[in-house]
Order: C-alpha cells, then structure tokens, then sequence
C-alpha cells in the first residue's frame, strides 16, 4: 500500500440506533500513521463512528448501518469481524482490564485466543514489547502477576492499550481515552499517543478540543451527526472555514 493513500476511507456512512438517525452522511479520510482526532460535543455521534469502524454494533440488532469503511482498500463489512478487530483496536473511555487477571495475562489473552505466538518465549517477548510501547513495562516488569485491578487507573489505561497493541493493529481506536483520569495519567497517556504513530494510525475521539489540537495531526469537527470540517489540525483551529467550527474550538458550543 502506498504511504498517501488514505488507510481508512469512510464514505456516505448512515447509522440509525432504534430507528433514529446518528450519523447522515458521514464522509472521511484518515491517513497512515497519523493521529487522527473526532471532535465534538457530547451526543454529536463521535463514539458512534468509531463502533462502525471496527464493528462493535454487529452486536446491536437496533442498529442498522448503509455505507462503505474501507481498510486499506478493503471493506471491513465484508472482512470476518474477528480479523477486522484484529487490525483495529479499541480503547474505551473507562479503564477496562480484566480485574482478576495478572497484568500479563491481561495482554497475552489476544494473542493466545487469537493463536498469533507459537511459544511461550515468543508470548513473553510480545508481551514485554506491548508493554514498553504503552510506556507501563517500567513500572510493572517486577510484578507481571500482580492482579490488573491493582494498578492506578492511569495504569490500568495503558494496560489497555498494551492489550489492544499486543495484537499489532494497523489502526487504534480510543474513545476518550484519558476522560476519567487524572491530569498526570492524562499527560503519559498523550505522550503514548503521539509516540505510537510511529507504528500504527491512531483515531481519537473527544469532546476537549484543547487535547485535539495538543496531539493530533488532523481533526475533522462532528455536529448533530455530520462532519462539519476537517483538515490539518493547525489549520482547523487558527483559520477554521466553518463558523460553528470557529465557535466551538473557542468553547462557545
């Protein structure tokens, strides 16, 4: 794949929750290795985009979508949803590590089920690999059996993130990620970001557009279910086209 095009191309996407309409028309272009930030305020239809992209509304029967997301030129509609979450990963907006497991089987449980290691010395080196690169192998390389529920919350994040990252996706998908955390988690977390793109394409949703313009490359601004302009971050918010765009990046929607 060539390094301009587009790795995920959303076009015309509409999602409908129990008969009411989310998303109307949702067009996007998200570019490789890139932080890519959805912004917005609450209810705007941010977190809905992202559920389409790795299909987590498969779940759903309420939910109905029409449209095309393609992944590297592939329609993940037509992908099998195992490999589709595979090469996209999910962060939520709560820590949500599995409590009673040990920090390393929390990151192995992906790569197991998905059978991605053939030994257990290639598990432990994919592990502490995962773990480096959400910057936690510091502070947990003497405890891996120490159980995931008594790490911080910042720490139980990037445990998350390891867990998603363990897997190698070629995208990462974080719905505001750092919301319940406190200002230093939320700092290393940031950090984490902008670091990673290095190895993958992260895709952040937000409602704080100060976090949109700290880490992200590009920002495309949703309203009431559209995208109302998108763009290189630097130009969205000192020369936004939009009106609402301007008003909201100044905190006045």
């Amino acid at each position: 794949m060539s390094s301009d095009k587009p790795i995920i191309e959303i076009r015309n996407l509409k999602v409908r929750i129990a008969g009411k309409e989310v998303l109307k028309g949702i067009n996007l272009e998200i570019p490789r290795n890139k932080v890519f930030a959805i912004m917005g305020p609450s209810g705007s239809g941010k977190s809905t985009i992202l559920r389409s992209i790795n299909r987590l509304w498969d779940l759903y029967p309420e939910v109905e979508i029409d449209g095309e997301i393609l992944l590297d030129g592939k329609d993940v509609y037509a992908m099998k949803d195992k490999e589709v979450r595979r090469l996209v990963g999910m962060v939520f907006q709560r820590p949500n590590p599995f409590p009673h497991m040990s920090i390393f089987d929390n990151v192995a449980i992906g790569l197991k089920m998905n059978k991605l290691v053939k030994s257990k010395e290639e598990l432990r080196e994919r592990v502490e690999w995962a773990l480096k690169k959400a910057y936690l192998w510091d502070e947990v390389k003497d405890e891996l059996k120490k159980k995931a529920s008594q790490l911080s919350g910042g720490q139980q994040q990037r445990l998350c993130i390891a867990r998603a990252l363990a897997l190698k996706p070629k995208v990462l998908l974080m719905d505001e990620p750092t919301s319940a955390l406190d200002v230093v988690s939320t700092k290393k977390i940031e950090e984490t970001i902008v670091e990673l793109k290095k190895d993958l394409t992260i895709v952040i949703v937000t409602h704080n557009p100060q976090q949109a313009a700290r880490i992200s490359d590009y920002v495309a601004f949703v309203y009431q279910g559209q995208v109302i302009e998108v763009g290189p971050t630097s130009e969205i918010f000192t020369r936004p086209k939009n009106k609402l765009t301007e008003k909201y990046v100044l905190g006045k929607v």
